[in-house]
């Protein structure tokens, strides 16, 4: 074995779980990977959140905190109370433990979020970067990035915006800035992918929302970014607390298994939003507890329109990979 070789131990593929890489991720963490190819698939993340409740709930004496996320999982744990390959050994016994991802049924909160396409503060930020880091990006040739986004996925914009409308966008995971989250298109004739700004832009407003890859994410704070934008939702993020929505924590995702759905509104409705969060403290969120029944999940997948819809959407990006402008 190579002194340098980082996957300490495997479990093999079993019924629909795919070979499980544990990797050496520093003296106090393990991470937990689905399969050595990278890959976009929900069902990796229902099973990885079903591991990491029974992980949770082991109480296992050393563990300290876990990160999951769409196919992989870090643990971080005390190495001088439990050995690595004893916590992977722990781990080993609670993934043979769990059943196959269709009897699933996911915790799964359903987050309404208005959106207004085209605003004048992420217009700003195209602007910005056109004037301060690169005059001739090909995906701001129109001064905004959905231009940009249909030519990728050979579309139209009306296109893009009735895909990010008409689908439920599911978080695997939080991170990359506070109270980020990773969002997936539930449904596979939505599945548009865009690359990332080429370099990264260095200004961002709060709400602005934009996709990389296939991924949707929320910008909780101003700050940097590379995702391409299209509008702006309202507050994800309250460092203060003041907001009853956020007295428990300054974040509004949960770290895995949240559902946003987008509505289109106007910019004026979405600032009066941010005033009614952040000064008058009045908004309601709409937030409704549900659950995500893998088995009828996997039945819409498998509809012949749906699969037949996706198929002619893959071919049309296909199409527009070919002719869009290289970042």
């Amino acid at each position: 074995m190579n002194k340098y070789e980082v996957i300490i131990d495997t479990l093999p593929a079993k019924g629909d779980r795919v070979e499980i890489l544990f990797r050496q991720a520093g003296d106090g963490f393990i991470q937990v990977e689905y399969g050595h190819e990278q890959r976009v698939e929900l069902l990796d993340s229902f099973r990885m959140l079903a591991a990491d409740k029974k992980i949770k709930d082991s109480k296992i004496q050393g563990l300290i905190e876990t990160l999951p996320s769409l196919r992989a999982n870090m643990v971080h744990f005390d190495p001088t109370i439990i050995s690595p390959q004893e916590l992977i050994d722990r781990i080993k016994e609670i993934e043979e433990s769990i059943p196959g991802v269709e009897d699933m049924v996911i915790d799964s909160r359903i987050i309404t979020l208005p959106i207004a396409f085209e605003d004048s503060q992420t217009k700003k930020a195209v602007e910005m970067y056109l004037k301060q880091v690169r005059p001739d990006a090909p995906n701001c040739a129109d001064g905004y990035n959905l231009d940009y986004m249909a030519q990728c996925n050979g579309c139209t914009v009306e296109d893009i915006k009735h895909m990010l409308l008409t689908t439920d966008w599911y978080n695997s995971g939080c991170g990359f800035w506070p109270g980020g989250g990773f969002f997936w298109p539930m449904d596979p004739r939505c599945k548009m992918i865009v690359p990332k700004y080429n370099p990264p832009r260095i200004w961002t407003p709060e709400g602005a929302v934009g996709i990389g890859g296939a991924c949707l994410f929320t910008y909780t704070t101003a700050t940097g970014g590379g995702y391409q934008l299209f509008g702006r939702t309202i507050p994800t993020f309250q460092f203060s607390m003041k907001h009853p929505q956020f007295k428990d924590g300054p974040f509004l995702y949960r770290p895995s298994g949240d559902r946003i759905r987008f509505v289109e509104t106007t910019e004026k409705e979405i600032l009066d939003i941010y005033e009614h969060v952040h000064d008058k403290t009045d908004y309601v969120y709409d937030i409704q507890e549900s659950q995500i029944v893998v088995k009828d999940y996997l039945e819409f997948l498998r509809d012949p329109e749906v699969v037949k819809g996706a198929q002619e959407f893959a071919a049309k990006q296909e199409e527009g990979s070919k002719t869009a402008p290289k970042l």
